[in-house]
């Protein structure tokens, strides 16, 4: 995947004089960093580094953004805007890249998974996007999400369908992915152990690298399946030994991470392994979508939801993970009961405006108009800005009931497609690779009931990829197919 041969980079003196020219501007900016403490005069040497090494191998370039996804950290840039150092700046640079790629490659590269119906509905997904980002209520607010949904979906579905082409490819992903995801569990476990493995400091154990223990803990989860089936993808015992360890290492950091969505992901993963397995896909997602309608309308039936608002002064934060458990039961917990305050105030919005919602990323912006006092907590003055936590229902409110049928039919298919493409493959390590994305996007499912991560890099990423490796297999079957 290289733009430029060999021979353009060697050690001629015209390239000493250049090394030494960089070396020495990047020097000056590392000085202007610390002089100034801004961010942006580290971000200019970093992106001629990093577009250095694109021009020389792309795909090198492509996998350095998942090997640096676990350690990225967010930071405030000049203007109100916030980004995923490092991660994020490569994604952009890779999509500003893409197009001399093209230029360059296009006569290697296949085009035939843009008739996919996976990829025919991911374009419909991004252009409603795009139309209710036009209608926004902060159109500026959309506008950064629709752009940010762009480099997602090019980065996560677009790319690796050219540059991951076999099993060996997604093999050398994963290994990328691994290393730097195991060494960032042992930080954080290291720096908790300094506290006892409290739950009270696990927050601060994981921060920088990890925005909070959810961010944390759900992205281990969604590694842990492939990990499961990594065992078996080398032939050298020490490296299955040191995998099987590395899961023992991740189990324990979602075990002391007090997460419980990512906790319920351990098990789900086996019942979505049984699902898959015996084909039974086809009855579970209409039963998931007639649950959630019928919990949504038997809430809504004669206002039935005010029966669960809180005790103000008994809906607090717990120190203590078994008070916090307790506490969740009998919906006394602040994190609970904050979701319902947002959810209820989400439910008003969708009844105000059910056919183009509020706009991309404009729930904060709105919902304070929308809320219920009878939910009020101690937090919901919401300091963090943070979302609604529940990626569906945040769809019905910025992109409006058709939004949210658009996604659930995407999720849908992805699934089934998935499941009929796994029965139909011969070979043993293609079927646990596609295994493992499916698990992976049925626990991030289950995520995205209590969260909204499909925009992030810690964890939409993961989503993106399982949307890609079912493409990816399914024309690989039908290919073979007579």
């Amino acid at each position: 995947m290289r733009f430029l041969p060999a021979r353009l980079i060697g050690s001629g003196d015209p390239a000493r004089w250049i090394f030494a020219g960089l070396t020495l501007f990047m020097g000056l900016c590392v000085a202007g960093f610390v002089a100034t403490e801004s961010p942006v005069t580290l971000l200019v040497p970093f992106g001629l580094l990093a577009a250095a090494v694109g021009f020389h191998d792309y795909r090198l370039l492509y996998l350095a953004i998942w090997a640096f996804i676990p350690f990225s950290i967010e930071i405030d840039l000049p203007g109100g805007f916030s980004t995923d150092f490092p991660a994020e700046p490569m994604m952009w640079l890779v999509c500003l890249l893409l197009p001399a790629f093209l230029f360059l490659r296009h006569r290697e590269l296949t085009f035939q998974f843009v008739f996919h119906p996976l990829a025919v509905w991911l374009v419909i997904h991004f252009f409603w996007i795009i139309f209710t980002t036009a209608t926004s209520e902060v159109p500026m607010v959309s506008l950064k999400y629709t752009l940010a949904k762009s480099w997602y979906l090019i980065c996560f579905v677009l790319l690796p369908l050219w540059l991951i082409r076999d099993f060996a490819a997604y093999r050398k992903w994963a290994v990328v992915v691994f290393v730097p995801l195991v060494l960032s569990v042992i930080v954080v476990m290291v720096r908790h152990s300094t506290s006892g493995f409290s739950f009270s400091t696990i927050n601060q154990a994981a921060f920088p690298i990890y925005r909070n223990h959810v961010d944390y803990a759900c992205c281990l989860a969604l590694f842990l399946p492939y990990m499961w089936f990594m065992r078996q993808w080398f032939g050298q015992t020490w490296v299955k030994r040191l995998i099987e360890f590395s899961m023992l290492i991740v189990v324990a950091g979602i075990y002391f991470s007090y997460t419980r969505a990512a906790w319920v992901c351990i098990p789900l993963a086996v019942v979505a392994y049984g699902l898959i397995r015996f084909r039974l896909m086809r009855a579970a997602i209409p039963l998931a979508l007639a649950a959630g309608i019928l919990i949504t309308g038997w809430m809504a039936y004669e206002n039935r939801y005010l029966e669960f608002s809180p005790d103000y002064e008994k809906a607090i934060t717990h120190q203590k993970f078994d008070a916090l458990v307790s506490a969740t039961y009998k919906l006394e917990d602040i994190s609970t009961v904050e979701r319902f305050y947002r959810w209820v105030a989400g439910y008003y919005m969708v009844k105000e405006r059910p056919l183009l919602g509020f706009g991309p990323s404009s729930f904060y912006s709105s919902y304070h108009s929308y809320i219920d006092r009878h939910f009020t907590t101690y937090v919901s003055d919401n300091p963090e800005h943070s979302g609604i936590h529940n990626y569906y229902l945040m769809t019905a409110v910025e992109q409006g009931l058709p939004g949210l049928v658009i996604f659930l039919i995407l999720i849908s298919l992805t699934l089934l497609i998935g499941e009929s493409t796994w029965h139909r493959i011969s070979d043993k390590k293609d079927r646990q690779l596609l295994m493992a994305g499916l698990i992976s996007f049925v626990c991030n499912l289950f995520i995205l009931t209590l969260n909204d991560t499909v925009e992030t890099e810690k964890m939409g990423t993961f989503f993106f990829i399982s949307i890609a490796l079912v493409i990816f297999y399914n024309q690989q079957t039908k290919r073979a197919e007579p």
